[in-house]
């Protein structure tokens, strides 16, 4: 029998919790039924965390006042008194989600609440998939809130394509829908904040690249000093996968060109068999062959072996620079080849290149061996 791992993720709700957020309802809803709601832990033990869950969901669903705007006075008032926190509040922001879509004003105000405290950026998401535009006059007015979560919850919650949150093909079809709250945000003092603004701009990029050079362009243009850093950090944090990609506008707007002047003086790798826990080490060296500055996007590549056999590449971030004429450089990484959970290696031939502004100049094979 397999050993049961006590650091899964799924155990961040286990029966401690379910016993935590039954004292919390019944603190300010005497009529919740703590026995029942606690008999949910016999059911916990096979199922995965988002599973679990959405059993409390349920479980809250069973308890609570099926009036919806009654259940909502309830959990903002749980929410606001502070018995539960993190992952503990995760089964509230699914039961707005499922139960309060006939509800928009109330279920954003307990949002609002909810991401003060924990988040609603997955809670909004079947909000906007129902009325976008109700949603986008209900979110504008925050942007001035004084609350740095709420704030961020803007950007990220209507984010076109939100990491486990799923896609709003109103959003990927119309970027300009959300360009009035980017707008309002992009000059916010929280880094927090503004690194949602440069998330959400990469996320339009995916479909929309010229557009959010052209913006960005502008924001550049039109940005008073004071502001100048925060748009400068945006800028590069939202163009990195058009950087990766080559795409010309994105690197003139980085300040580099979509050609380089240069000739390597070696590309060497460590070994060319590696195994799994082994640590993939590269060193580059190359000079200028032009009689200007230059600067530099340096990526590296590795095309990973597939199940199937073949090859899926991945870029990563190596180093970005100004090589004066005639200069030499020389760049080392060390690269994990570590078990993950998100990445499983096969046997066989990989490749390791060279990235610089975008194009391909150097190319290596190596073997992997599980």
């Amino acid at each position: 029998m397999k050993e049961e791992n006590p650091n899964a993720f799924k155990n961040f709700i286990n029966p401690q919790v379910i016993a935590l957020m039954g004292e919390a309802f019944q603190e300010v809803y005497p009529a919740f039924n703590v026995k029942r709601f606690g008999k949910l832990h016999s059911q916990l033990s096979p199922l995965e965390l988002k599973a679990r869950v959405l059993l409390l969901k349920d479980g809250l669903a069973q308890e609570l006042p099926a009036n919806y705007p009654q259940a909502m006075k309830i959990i903002q008032s749980v929410i606001k008194n502070g018995k539960l926190s993190g992952f503990e509040l995760w089964p509230i922001s699914e039961y707005i989600s499922q139960y309060g879509l006939d509800h928009f004003k109330l279920s954003f105000a307990a949002m609002i609440d909810l991401t003060k405290v924990f988040t609603s950026e997955f809670a909004i998401r079947p909000f906007l998939l129902k009325d976008h535009e109700q949603c986008l006059k209900l979110l504008l007015p925050l942007a001035s809130d004084k609350n740095a979560h709420v704030r961020r919850w803007i950007s990220e919650g209507s984010r076109p394509i939100l990491p486990w949150g799923g896609k709003i093909p109103a959003f990927i079809k119309d970027p300009s829908l959300t360009l009035s709250l980017l707008e309002k945000l992009k000059y916010d003092g929280e880094l927090y904040v503004r690194k949602s603004v440069a998330n959400h701009l990469n996320d339009i990029s995916k479909n929309h690249p010229d557009l959010v050079v052209k913006l960005l362009k502008q924001w550049i243009k039109e940005t008073p000093v004071e502001h100048a850093e925060k748009i400068q950090w945006i800028t590069r944090h939202a163009l990195r996968v058009l950087i990766k990609k080559g795409h010309t506008g994105a690197l003139k707007l980085m300040g580099a060109g979509d050609k380089c002047d240069l000739k390597f003086q070696h590309f060497k790798l460590s070994e060319k068999k590696y195994r799994t826990g082994e640590v993939l080490e590269f060193e580059i060296a190359f000079n200028s062959t032009s009689k200007k500055s230059q600067k530099l996007i340096v990526d590296y590549v590795i095309d990973f072996v597939k199940a199937n056999g073949k090859h899926s590449p991945k870029v990563f971030k190596l180093k970005t620079l100004e090589i004066a004429p005639g200069e030499k450089i020389v760049l080392s990484k060390k690269h994990s080849l570590k078990k993950i959970t998100t990445m499983t290696f096969f046997n066989g031939e990989h490749f390791l290149s060279i990235q610089i502004n975008g194009k391909i100049l150097k190319k290596a094979s190596w073997h992997f061996h599980p």
